[in-house]
């Protein structure tokens, strides 16, 4: 399978103040850029075969299909499927903001993720985010299932996503605001999700029918795929986490 990381955003934000690179996924933890740990849990994963990474070209390393960001990230995610083998059926998408990422992980993915369907996206119960990043805030929605925080990789078809710009850019935009995300997906579920009564399966059909696909959220066990860096403490949090010596590690640091 081929995997592409995303690592077009502008760091712009509150980590600008801590290390003030032009992309976050430049910012270093434990002396190597934080796109470079998502690439080494790619790289071991046993499932995937290829990788691109859409981001500046600081980032390069060899093995790896680069490609210059877009303007907003739905256009990195078309950038990123430039960098796909032509016979690729689904790629893996995941952003560059989870150093966290091990190759368990990644494989525990593709491997739970349901098949025949065009999108596959992780939500973590609130439960296991607190457990392993115990003083990590996250956004957390109430459904019906449980309470859980939206993941930062996915699975998707090649061939619906060009076509799902215009609506997709919104939603995207805003995966981590639940409130927005209800918004536009309906009044109705809207009032379902103040309530905590709002099904997963609601929320598939609804979304799916807006976009035209047929998509799945996949309840994923691994808090490594939904807590990410945004802020200067989960810089911190990495730091103590990852910060030793990669050379030590007979890693290609080059």
């Amino acid at each position: 399978m081929h995997a592409i990381v995303l690592a077009g955003q502008p760091n712009r934000g509150l980590l600008k103040a801590s290390y003030p690179t032009p992309y976050e996924a430049e910012i270093p933890i434990g002396g190597r850029p934080m796109a470079w740990w998502v690439l080494d849990a790619l790289f071991d994963a046993p499932s995937i075969t290829s990788v691109g990474l859409v981001g500046p070209a600081s980032l390069e390393r060899p093995g790896v299909t680069l490609t210059p960001a877009g303007e907003d990230l739905f256009s990195n995610v078309l950038r990123g499927l430039d960098t796909a083998p032509q016979d690729a059926g689904t790629v893996l998408f995941v952003t560059s903001d989870i150093p966290w990422l091990t190759k368990e992980v990644v494989e525990a993915f593709i491997e739970m993720a349901p098949e025949g369907v065009d999108v596959v996206y992780p939500i973590i119960p609130k439960e296991v985010a607190k457990s392993r990043f115990p003083s990590t805030k996250r956004t957390y929605v109430r459904l019906k299932e449980g309470v859980f925080t939206g993941g930062n990789l996915f699975l998707a078809r090649t061939e619906v996503m060009p076509r799902l710009k215009e609506r997709a850019d919104v939603l995207l935009r805003h995966r981590k605001s639940p409130w927005a995300l209800a918004r536009d997906i309906g009044p109705g579920l809207l009032i379902r999700l103040v309530l905590g009564r709002l099904a997963i399966r609601q929320a598939e059909v609804r979304v799916g029918g807006l976009l035209g696909i047929s998509g799945r959220a996949l309840i994923f066990p691994f808090a490594e795929a939904g807590v990410d860096i945004d802020k200067a403490e989960d810089l911190m949090l990495a730091e103590r986490e990852l910060n030793f010596d990669p050379g030590e590690q007979g890693w290609d640091i080059s």
